[in-house]
């Protein structure tokens, strides 16, 4: 952490000499500023975090599955939870008062992005795949302001204030009204995300930061829920995809929306993949405490390297550079992983959970057997070469086998366990001639003897 503070002493120092070079150093997240301040306003808070993150994610590991059957097709169904989201966007002049044009396709990334949903997840490399997953998650703008009345969910407001950038780590100044911001909507009923100019100096630094869903023990039940400074603040150059104002090499490799991606990751509970220690002597000391992640010791600094490796323990993976919460390209960036998935769903069930508007059922269904399998029957099928076995629901769930014997009580086809409701068995090796076919359950008991010949 010393290291950390002497890195922004620097950088301030720096900007003040700043007639003599110009720095393009940006802060993608300012995540790690926003825990130090928390820790200087509320003192204990980091290692209480940091107790509540575990148990948060031991909890994420213990869901019951949401999933159901039924005989004959598959139905499984989820609880999508749905968002209310409101936008606060500040400015001092037409330039910064971005068009809604940006709001509405970065809505769009949201829900791409959290939902798995995006195209790009077919530039996952082959040993991430089976990792991405679905937050389900998903993110409307409001239609209603605090007053009941209509919105949509786009609030612009003007301010005399050119900058809100700080070198003292996090500006919550936006966040009032009283200081030239606007006050957040009630936290309980949507998330605020004020877009304004985060710029220093003429420099652009941060490109957003959020805070995490916490509840400290010390404080009264939601206390930190619904502070009025939860929320996400973006860059207004960084909001939406495709942003004009994206205009320097760095900012142009954040032009897909995915800084609000980032942020409401933050938002809902996950540290960066890197666990916020590349300022530490051992960077691979710490780690994010989800498992489908591989360790990492320091965020990419707005690089795509698909063989970058900053970790090497016994069999650990090359950084996941494709992970929304590294430091990455936008065109690299392309996943949440199942763990991390879980563990924003559960944050917003556990701390969030007042701001669910409702939840929509999602049903996928998959139809294994389109037969109605209402009687028990052995038969063969010639053309095919095949002795077919069909046995009802009730039949399968009782856990039975069949065998054959010949016409001298030979056995002829041995004991095979039955999992579904057809089955076939190869007659080819059996000789022309008459046969029976037996089900029996594990006691012995016979279910059903058929007589059939093959010709």
């Amino acid at each position: 952490m010393q290291r950390f503070l002497l890195f922004f002493m620097l950088l301030g120092l720096f900007q003040v000499s700043k007639a003599q070079q110009v720095s393009e150093f940006v802060e993608p997240c300012g995540h790690t500023a926003v825990i130090e301040h928390l820790e200087k306003k509320y003192p204990g808070f980091k290692n209480a975090y940091d107790r509540q993150y575990v148990e948060t994610i031991k909890a994420s590991k213990t869901i019951q599955s949401r999933k159901k059957q039924i005989r004959d097709t598959t139905y499984s169904y989820d609880s999508v939870f749905i968002v209310p989201v409101v936008f606060h966007v500040l400015y001092s002049n037409a330039y910064e008062n971005v068009e809604d044009s940006l709001i509405f396709n970065q809505m769009e990334v949201l829900n791409e992005d959290f939902r798995k949903m995006n195209a790009d997840t077919v530039n996952i490399r082959d040993i991430f795949k089976p990792r991405a997953g679905d937050t389900k998650i998903k993110f409307v703008l409001a239609n209603k302001d605090p007053n009941g009345n209509p919105t949509n969910g786009i609030n612009k407001v003007p301010t005399t204030v050119a900058s809100w950038g700080t070198n003292s780590g996090v500006n919550n100044n936006m966040k009032y009204t009283s200081r030239g911001g606007v006050n957040a909507w009630d936290p309980n009923q949507y998330v605020n995300v004020w877009v304004c100019d985060m710029t220093l100096n003429g420099q652009d630094q941060v490109l957003g930061f959020a805070y995490p869903p916490f509840g400290h023990p010390f404080w009264q039940s939601n206390v930190f829920v619904s502070d009025p400074e939860q929320g996400v603040v973006i860059h207004y150059k960084c909001i939406g995809r495709n942003n004009r104002r994206a205009n320097t090499s760095t900012l142009l490799a954040s032009n897909k929306g995915r800084v609000a991606t980032h942020e409401f990751g933050h938002y809902f509970g996950l540290r960066h993949i890197w666990a916020d220690d590349q300022f530490m002597a051992n960077r691979c000391l710490l780690d994010d405490y989800i498992d489908d992640t591989p360790l990492q010791g320091t965020g990419s600094n707005f690089t795509c390297q698909k063989n970058r490796n900053t970790c090497t323990e016994p069999n650990d993976l090359p950084d996941m550079v494709e992970n929304y919460m590294d430091y990455s390209t936008h065109e690299c960036q392309t996943m949440f992983t199942k763990g991390q998935s879980e563990v924003m769903y559960n944050a917003l069930r556990t701390f969030r959970r007042e701001i669910i508007s409702t939840a929509e059922v999602e049903v996928t269904a998959r139809i294994f057997d389109t037969v109605i399998y209402d009687e028990v029957l052995v038969f063969p099928r010639p053309t095919e070469s095949v002795i077919v076995v069909e046995l009802t629901p009730e039949v399968l769930e009782s856990s039975v086998n069949f065998s054959v014997y010949n016409t001298l009580g030979q056995k002829v086809i041995k004991e095979t366990t039955l999992t579904q409701h057809e089955t076939l068995f190869d007659s080819r090796k059996l000789a022309p001639g008459h046969y029976i076919g037996v089900i029996k359950a594990n006691n012995g008991e016979v279910k059903k003897s058929v007589r059939f010949i093959l010709d």
